[in-house]
């Protein structure tokens, strides 16, 4: 049993959308669709927060706001494979704000989201490492 659930696809998309999306290609490509999604999302991800302990996460145990972003990036993914001068913009723009958030949580020196974070070999909770100096940036440009 995987991350994600049939059953989560029903509160963003209609079966009859889906069936249509995944109709030529069976659950492989519904499958490979989904590992794609999770990758994408671990990449962005993984230098804060445990990824395995929210990936191996199941049912109510699993983060809601990652469900929806791992199945929002695999429907976007469905479409540009299959259909892409028909995929709707509202799952462009879904798939945009999912890539706009994680991209903003990993430029971010502190978590935002209610996942586990990354721990060290002592078990210790890692926090991000800000650089600073009592110094004033200067330009060397001639």
């Amino acid at each position: 049993m995987g991350f994600i659930k049939d059953e989560d696809y029903t509160a963003l998309i209609r079966d009859e959308v889906k069936g249509i999306l995944v109709e030529k290609y069976s659950d492989t490509k519904l499958k490979s669709a989904e590992q794609m999604a999770i990758s994408q999302v671990k990449n962005y991800i993984s230098g804060k927060y445990d990824v395995e302990a929210v990936f191996n996460a199941r049912d109510d145990q699993r983060n809601s706001h990652i469900v929806m972003i791992v199945i929002d990036c695999t429907l976007y993914h469905l479409y540009t494979s299959t259909v892409p001068d028909r995929m709707p913009s509202t799952r462009a723009n879904r798939y945009q704000d999912a890539i706009d958030w994680l991209k903003e949580e990993k430029k971010s020196s502190t978590p935002s989201a209610d996942l586990p974070l990354k721990k060290n070999e002592k078990g210790e909770s890692l926090r991000g490492i800000k650089i600073s100096s009592k110094y004033k940036a200067s330009n060397n440009r001639w």
